[in-house]
């Protein structure tokens, strides 16, 4: 299928051809008919591709802060892959669409097969021949409408949201400053709904339009005389409420709005405009300023989006989807005047010959609509996967990958890459720009967004699962009973019935598995377990990790993730059960913090491991500690001898009352040295230093923790 993408680092936007995304089961997939270009929101991205990186940071101060603290946490080399990465890679544009639905998830029980849609959400409803959407944002069209229009939903419920939080009332009085395609979706949802509009611009051309398809008054901005128009307007009153729908660095706009809005007014930002706030006109009239986020509750909540888990109607009385339900209740009853606001109907094959003009042409669209071709005989399986035709020589590991994050993009690919004898064969994401994108950078033959085709290959003698944790478990299985050798990221699974599956497998299996506990092959952990190697007496180890916070739309908080401990734990157990080499014995753990109730919030724990030699490691994991905090600090002491390690960057040794540091140069935390040993063991060089046995001990100890915790029991293992 064909997509719309733009790379970020250099702002180049072109039309690819990815594989058709996978079908989840919370959604569908959607056969674009039209999908809609807001002229604000995606020049503003064209422009802001095509910025040289010092202007992109002048343009994000919030995400240079965030590169910041990754530094402190990363170092200066990791984070500039990860940064890199980001910007170079093909990003979807779009996220307001018409279609028909093609294929449904299992938990879909609104939409069948061949109904109309009009679709919403950035990285959902792009600019692209199919899409897979979750079901809370669709909504189902009747046979007879305006597929043109109602590719316009997602827009249209950010109009409305803006609107309602307002809370106006009949026959109210309203300003709109910003003529564009939001304030004119206002002007004709308003019109339909029985407000008077005062349309408010700086372009002349735009307040012309805005009298001629139903706003009450206009008023040029800086020109005319506003507080006069809209005092006129409300018998001397002023107007009950404003909306923001511009897009400026002025405070002009906040400014003048005291001289036209009445007594108790309501203002409402949904553009973006300096709030630069003179204090004594706004204390003076008590106004209300509100600020409307997108398209209405559910947004970038992942329960809502991702999971369709709606909100009840007696509390949430509009979401998202019931927003777009009302634009399109609006559109079907013919209510309102839409057809100038599209300026322009465009072929998608030309998309983007018109992307690469956008931001020299953009004031001359309020807004444009790609159309697609019907092909009504398409295969949805077979154009799941695209193979390079270029013939290649399969070397002697051939990896398949399910899964490409950042992650692996930034710390696993380029070290496996170095390797002589591999080849990036297969890999399978679950959208297809993000497969392209790989393919691209590690030359991948094959790749697709469906995992069973992926695993059928027989080429493939390396599986990579790189996906999230709740997935591990299951691709692991499948590929055990290929009787492949699997490297899984951290978790090897989220609970024991899913380490009893994998167990039960494995006996059966002529594969094997290694789990990416990456630290015990850095060079500061070889040194510190050099160290310490011939001493004869137990051992103790202070591992504290202050793993940082993390907002509740990040999918590591997902219910479906399970515990944050068990999904990163994995490390440090690995890593202390590495460094004392004896045979843990028995555990007790105990959540930090009285009170926390919710299974999600229990990731602060502090966890002991008892060694059959007397030696013990504690484990202390938390989230609250200050950002500027390195993340890992290891200390182990024996024999009256003490090794410290900060962050994977400064080892000291402490021995006859002297330090002694240990400066390893471009060391890290064994990402590099973990792909490489990983390579030896498939050419046979080296054997596999995780025995199962080993990684059951390591998994059964994480979920144990928090089983201790919760009982407050101590555990043998």
């Amino acid at each position: 299928m064909l997509q719309i993408s733009q790379n970020l680092k250099n702002g180049k936007i072109e039309i690819v051809d990815v594989p058709i995304p996978s079908c989840k089961k919370n959604g569908v997939i959607v056969k674009t008919i039209f999908s809609c270009v807001s002229m604000g929101t995606e020049s503003m991205k064209v422009r802001t591709g095509k910025m040289n990186i010092i202007e992109k940071a002048k343009e994000k101060p919030e995400q240079v802060k965030q590169v910041l603290d990754t530094i402190k946490q990363l170092g200066i080399i990791s984070t500039y892959r990860k940064v890199m990465n980001k910007l170079d890679s093909l990003s979807p544009l779009g996220y307001s669409l018409s279609g028909i639905v093609v294929e449904t998830g299992s938990n879909v029980n609104t939409l069948k097969i061949g109904d109309k849609v009009a679709c919403g959400g950035g990285n959902y409803a792009t600019h692209s021949e199919f899409n897979y959407i979750p079901e809370n944002l669709c909504v189902k069209l009747k046979n007879s409408i305006n597929m043109k229009y109602a590719s316009m939903a997602t827009i249209g419920a950010i109009a409305i949201q803006g609107l309602r939080q307002a809370n106006l009332q009949f026959g109210e009085t309203i300003g709109i400053v910003g003529m564009g395609l939001i304030g004119q979706l206002m002007l004709q949802i308003s019109k339909a709904s029985g407000f008077k509009v005062l349309a408010i611009d700086i372009d002349p051309e735009r307040v012309e339009l805005s009298l001629k398809h139903g706003a009450s008054s206009g008023a040029i901005f800086g020109k005319d005389n506003l507080k006069e128009i809209s005092l006129d307007m409300t018998e001397g009153f002023g107007l009950d409420a404003v909306f923001l729908a511009s897009s400026t660095k002025s405070n002009a706009p906040v400014e003048i709005i005291p001289e036209i809005i009445r007594d108790r007014g309501r203002i409402v930002d949904i553009g973006i405009t300096n709030l630069d706030i003179p204090w004594q006109p706004y204390y003076d009239k008590e106004l209300n300023i509100s600020m409307s986020r997108s398209y209405g509750p559910g947004r970038y909540d992942p329960l809502y989006e991702e999971h369709s888990i709606d909100y009840p109607i007696s509390y949430v009385r509009f979401t998202e989807q019931r927003n777009m339900r009302t634009f399109i209740d609006l559109v079907e009853s013919e209510r309102m005047d839409l057809d100038y606001i599209i300026s322009k109907e465009i072929d998608f094959s030309e998309s983007d010959k018109f992307y690469n003009n956008l931001y020299v042409e953009k004031n001359k669209y309020l807004s444009v609509v790609f159309r697609y071709k019907e092909n009504k005989n398409i295969d949805l399986k077979s154009e799941r996967t695209i193979i390079n035709d270029k013939k290649i020589e399969l070397k002697k590991i051939v990896v398949g990958c399910i899964g490409a994050g950042n992650f692996a993009k930034t710390m696993l690919f380029p070290e496996l890459k170095k390797v002589k004898d591999v080849t990036f064969y297969s890999l399978s994401t679950s959208t297809g720009i993000s497969a392209k994108d790989s393919m691209k950078k590690f030359n991948f033959t094959k790749i697709t967004t469906d995992p069973e085709e992926l695993l059928k290959d027989k080429n493939i003698n390396l599986l990579m699962v790189l996906t999230r944790h709740s997935t591990h478990s299951k691709y692991v299985i499948e590929g055990l009973k290929r009787d492949l050798f699997v490297y899984t990221e951290k978790p090897l699974c989220i609970d024991e019935d899913q380490l009893k599956e994998i167990d039960d497998v494995y006996k059966k299996s002529k594969g094997d598995i290694f789990v990416g506990y990456n630290r015990r092959f850095s060079p500061y952990i070889i040194k510190m377990k050099n160290f310490f190697e011939k001493m004869e007496q137990p051992k103790h180890i202070y591992y504290r990790v202050n793993a940082g916070y993390l907002e509740k739309t990040n999918w590591y908080n997902d219910f479906e993730e399970g515990n944050r401990f068990i999904g990163e734990g994995g490390h440090f157990v690995d890593t202390c059960l590495f460094l004392i080499n004896k045979k843990p014995i028995a555990l007790y753990a105990s959540f930090i913090g009285l009170g926390r109730t919710d299974e999600k919030n229990k990731d602060n724990i502090s966890l002991t491991i008892d060694f059959e030699d007397g030696s013990v490691a504690n484990i202390l994991y938390y989230t609250f500690g200050d950002k500027s905090l390195p993340k890992e600090y290891v200390e182990i002491s024996s024999g009256m001898q003490t090794a410290v390690l900060e962050n994977f960057k400064r080892l000291t040794f402490y021995r006859n009352g002297s330090a002694k540091k240990i400066n390893i140069l471009s060391s890290g935390k064994g990402h590099k040295e973990e792909m490489f040993h990983l390579s030896d063991i498939l050419l046979g060089k080296r054997k596999n230093p995780f025995d199962f046995e080993y990684l059951k001990t390591v998994s059964l100890i994480t979920f144990k923790a928090i089983e201790s915790a919760n009982k407050g029991v101590r555990f043998e293992i």
